[in-house]
């Protein structure tokens, strides 16, 4: 009887070990997974991940260029050596959709300048200035008012309202990454004797899918909008 129950402990002991490794692995698999996947911006029927990367380096809600309090991807516009430089930037979107279908995105900026002070009063110090940096519109290959330069594959039809419209329809059931941005200019700060100046671009990605003979009833534009 004891040599029975000895048996059933070490069996038990055994499975239990089995199971608990079986899901270590399963766990630190799914984080390895999860580590080499982009930003996901839209799930269910339509599955779209955000592919921004430096360098090849992708961003991820853990990365340092992922700004939580923003919910934007942080781009160095200002230090080429920085390995968020802007120059480094790479923006794609990876889409499988059920369906076949068609895609509008609507890129959200925002550039902060920050100005520093040297050599200041102690006694009455001048904080950090912000502002805001606006950018002037310089035509194709220039996503409007931004230095952002879109990917020359990425070929598009634009609307008033602000979106630019993929003209490619995606096809269902394939994993497709379509290129948007390609790359992006850096902006020129001050540096001298008297104060030193810091700028910082945030990016977040406004994306739009519809079943691809839908568009025009979902989007309200003409059923001729991509033959135009």
């Amino acid at each position: 009887m004891i040599r029975i129950r000895k048996l059933r402990f070490w069996m038990s002991l055994t499975t239990f070990i089995l199971i608990f490794m079986t899901s270590l692995i399963a766990i630190y698999a799914y984080f390895q997974i999860q580590e080499d996947h982009g930003i996901v911006i839209l799930s269910g029927e339509f599955e779209v991940e955000l592919l921004a990367s430096f360098d090849g380096v992708i961003v991820d809600l853990e990365s340092d260029y992922y700004d939580h309090d923003k919910k934007k991807i942080v781009v160095n516009m200002f230090d080429e050596s920085a390995d968020n430089f802007v120059s480094k930037l790479k923006i794609d979107v990876k889409v499988t959709p059920v369906i076949a279908a068609r895609m509008r995105i609507k890129i959200k900026q925002e550039t902060e300048l920050i100005r520093y002070y040297i050599d200041q009063n102690p006694e009455n110090p001048i904080p950090p200035l912000k502002e805001a940096v606006y950018h002037s519109d310089q035509g194709y290959p220039y996503y409007p008012f931004s230095p952002l330069r879109f990917d020359p594959s990425f070929t598009i039809k634009q609307n008033d309202d602000g979106f630019m419209y993929y003209d490619q329809i995606i096809p269902k059931s394939n994993e497709t990454i379509i290129p948007v941005i390609e790359y992006g200019d850096p902006y020129t700060i001050r540096v001298n004797s008297v104060l030193y100046e810091e700028c910082f671009m945030y990016i977040d990605l406004e994306l739009d899918i519809v079943q691809a003979n839908r568009y025009s009833e979902v989007w309200e534009i003409p059923d001729t909008f991509f033959n135009e």
